[in-house]
């Protein structure tokens, strides 16, 4: 779908000097409405500062309120041009206030500030969307009838929150303030920024009511979730707001949906609950900030109880013991003491606190033995008991969510779902000891947990052919894992390799014909990027235009490809090449009407090279011998009229000359070129097999993520392992993207068994228009999970501040 200002929408000209006209008197209102945010922030500030008891924070109220005034009128003046810019891109100024965008793996390389920064853009955001939702509805509407769409795209509205949001982050940017004073100017403007766009969207919208402007719709489609598990009895429908076109009913607005106010994990089916002990869920509320520092290690360390007994023996060595031998005067080590003393009770009482907390889990725990004494619930609660610190705590909890988002993925099978679910007291005893788990990729648990999940989108069923053969293999594999005390990685890495060598042993000869097609494809984006090469050179030669079109067209597209095969082929022997390339001069000059009827003794000497040379040319890439015999044929009838026009100037026919400039940009768009045996050693897809339909009615289909239902899917959402489902005479055949050319114009996908099928980047977005292949699967399920909890941690973190 296209977006905003897209060539593909034509608004009426009235529509469009409206829209244009909005956007700019926004922009220019930007000084007014940040002078309210100042006069706001700085009124806030001031009633801080009268409630502050603490001299050091009073004086860095004041400090902050001096430094917002003096800039003030640099923000006024910087606000119109950042939120030109943000209108200008209203789907990327989204991206910094999105929890979508959160990801695990990177937060760990956030620092504090950064990762502050992104709760208070989202707390903003939140606050702004739930001030303006009523209003930013019709809003969606009007701008969208502006843009000219069918219907409401939310994304695509410029003057959404986000943008304001953005525009304020980017001038707020630029001050050379510290980044803490710079956060606490983004917290307190943020109710400020709300109440203004609540008045503001309802203004824009009254105006553009009178002016005429009636609102887009809301699009509902209905989608059917691919039942997991027996295949049958597990679909549900759900209801996603798309663009028209794409859905079925057109309504006045979409559901409002809240967030809850906290992002609770659901306990598993044979949970029991242990009641919660005063304190405990705050401490162990898993937030941004704690997640970060305990990704990075900073939550690590000595554990409490052993600080205390340090502090002690350091104590009585100092002050108890009698007995020891005569030290130094009392009082200069009495004065080096005490502030080290004060920081140590300090600390003794930060652990009491964490102590406490711990023994108060312990005691909540109790009730595990209500639970089976085997099941997953009890070995949660035990292995949460035995938490030292809030270090491991925390790893457990993020251990806990990991698990239930994967254990709930509707990818999955439902007896993968219960054998991840089944591995999770093993995970939760490798936190406890090795860290690594969260931050290395390549840990061995981490790949583990992926191969296996991934490997097991090759089976649409639990009926599928294979698939209870590779679960039977699995279990008996992790077996171990269910009994067994996890001190390190080792054992995850001994199940992970015994798994690696049954899956290569078994797909070794699969590989020799798969690294086949991939050669082949490798070869042939090679010969069209030189092609197109040669091809371009063509065109350039003086006398291009001057010959008839099917032989300007025959010798930019394959006869490029036989001449750029040559050069490939050759290596340092380039004569094949060179006497291929000298074809083209001598072709264009035998097909200029005026040249070769000057020298019809010429012509009549060059024709049997050139019938011979060509021949044996479209031989090379296996050229279809029909269209060869139609190219002679045509290329003789231009030779004749040569002939008979220097016999007789006044018969002479007209000749069709090339006008225009053949297209030869097949790999700008996605559509190299393939000779037959390419084709038959990689299965390729030809484009004219593909039906050129709008999207097939009736048939079951996977549901994408909400943020994926209104954009058409590119190259970003197809990278290499990611599965997808290819309609085969009216059936869903799973396969998965194994190679992309190196300029992604060649996708080769390989099925569980073995069977390889290419298509061209063309013919590959032709297939999802038309309904006949859709994404299942584009990020590893173990990754969604991990980025799963990065936002948790985020709505956690946003929700604890109210």
């Amino acid at each position: 779908m296209a977006s905003t200002s897209s060539p593909g929408f034509h608004p009426m000209d009235s529509n469009q000097v409206l829209y244009r006209a909005t956007l700019q008197d926004a922009a220019a209102g930007g000084a007014l409405l940040m002078g309210k945010l100042v006069v706001a922030a700085r009124q806030e500030l001031q009633t801080r500062e009268a409630a502050a008891r603490d001299l050091r924070q009073r004086d860095a109220l004041v400090e902050s309120a001096k430094l917002l005034r003096q800039h003030e009128a640099t923000l006024c003046q910087r606000y119109p041009q950042a939120l030109t810019h943000a209108f200008e891109a209203p789907s990327d100024s989204g991206k910094k206030t999105a929890m979508s965008e959160l990801n695990f793996d990177q937060l760990e390389l956030m620092d504090e500030t950064e990762v502050l920064s992104s709760v208070a853009m989202a707390r903003m955001r939140q606050v702004s969307v739930l001030a303006t939702e009523s209003s930013l509805i019709e809003l969606n509407g009007l701008m969208a009838r502006l843009q000219g769409h069918g219907a409401v795209q939310s994304d695509a509205n410029p003057l959404r929150p986000e943008s304001y949001i953005a525009a304020l982050d980017a001038v707020l940017q630029q001050l050379p303030v510290a980044s803490d004073m710079r956060l606490e100017w983004i917290a307190v403007m943020g109710e400020a920024l709300a109440r203004e766009l609540g008045h503001m969207y309802g203004a824009l919208c009254a105006r553009l009511r009178r002016e005429g402007v009636v609102a887009a719709g809301y699009v509902a489609a209905t989608r059917e979730v691919v039942a997991r598990g027996s295949g049958v009895g597990r679909g549900v429908a759900q209801d996603a707001w798309m663009p028209s076109g794409q859905g079925e009913r057109v309504a006045s607005a979409p559901p409002i949906v809240r967030a809850p106010a906290r992002a609770e994990l659901a306990p598993p089916a044979d949970a029991v609950p242990a009641p919660a002990a005063p304190g405990l869920q705050q401490e162990t509320l898993l937030t941004l900030e704690k997640l970060r520092r305990l990704l990075s290690g900073e939550l690590a360390g000595p554990p409490p109880v052993s600080r205390v007994q340090q502090f002690s023996a350091q104590f009585a060595q100092m002050f108890e013991n009698a007995a020891a031998p005569a030290q130094e005067p009392l009082g200069t080590d009495f004065d080096a003491t005490v502030p080290a003393a004060l920081e140590a009770l300090t600390e003794m009482r930060q652990v009491d606190q964490v102590l406490q907390t711990l023994e108060q889990r312990r005691a909540g725990g109790a009730p595990a033995a209500a639970a089976p004494p085997d099941s997953v619930a009890s070995a949660r609660l035990a292995l949460r008991a035995r938490a030292r610190d809030i270090a491991q705590a925390l790893s457990l909890e993020v251990v806990a969510l990991m698990v239930d988002n994967m254990a709930r993925d509707a990818r999955l099978l439902a007896p993968v779902q219960a054998l991840v679910r089944s591995v999770e007291p093993a995970l939760m005893q490798l936190s406890l000891v090795d860290p690594r788990f969260f931050t290395d990729k390549h840990h061995a648990a981490r790949k583990l947990l992926q191969e296996i999940t991934q490997r097991s989108m090759a089976f649409e069923s639990v009926e599928a052919r294979g698939f209870a053969e590779f679960l039977a293999h699995i279990k008996q594999v992790l077996q171990p894992l269910m009994s067994g005390t996890i001190d390190s990685a080792e054992p995850f890495e001994a199940m992970l390799q015994v798994l690696q060598r049954s899956w290569e042993r078994a797909s070794r000869s699969q590989e020799l014909d798969r690294q086949v097609a991939v050669d082949v494809l490798k070869h042939a984006e090679s010969r069209n990027l030189l092609a197109e090469k040669i091809a371009r050179g063509i065109v350039a030669h003086p006398d291009s235009r001057r010959v008839p079109a099917v032989v300007i067209n025959f010798l930019c597209d394959p006869w490029a490809q036989v001449v750029a095969q040559a050069r490939l082929k050759s290596g340092a022997d380039l004569s094949q090449a060179d006497k291929y390339q000298a074809l083209i001069p001598a072709l264009l000059w035998s097909a200029h009407p005026e040249l070769a009827r000057q020298s019809p003794a010429k012509l009549t000497r060059l024709v049997p090279r050139l019938l011979s040379t060509l021949r044996e040319g479209l031989e090379t890439i296996h050229y279809p011998s029909t269209k060869t015999s139609a190219f002679l044929e045509s290329l003789m009838q231009i030779h004749q009229q040569a002939f008979r026009a220097h016999e007789d100037p006044a018969a002479a026919a007209p000749v069709v000359l090339a006008e225009a400039t053949p297209s030869i940009a097949w790999m700008e768009q996605g559509n190299p070129w393939i000779a037959p045996g390419e084709a038959a050693s990689s299965n390729f897809v030809e484009l004219a097999d593909v039906p050129d339909l709008p999207p097939l009615p009736g048939l079951p289909s996977v549901a994408l993520p909400a943020q994926d239902a209104n954009r058409t899917l590119g190259d970003a959402d197809f990278p290499i392992g990611c599965w997808v489902e290819w309609l085969v005479d009216g059936k869903w055949v799973r396969t998965q993207l194994s190679w992309s050319s190196p300029h992604g114009t060649l996708f080769l996908f390989t099925s569980a068994f073995g069977s390889t099928q290419s298509m061209t980047r063309r013919t590959r977005d032709r297939l999802i228009a038309s309904g006949g292949l859709r994404l299942i699967s584009a990020q590893p399920v173990l990754d969604e999970a991990l980025d799963a909890v990065a936002k948790t941690a985020m709505r956690n973190s946003v929700d604890s501040a109210y």
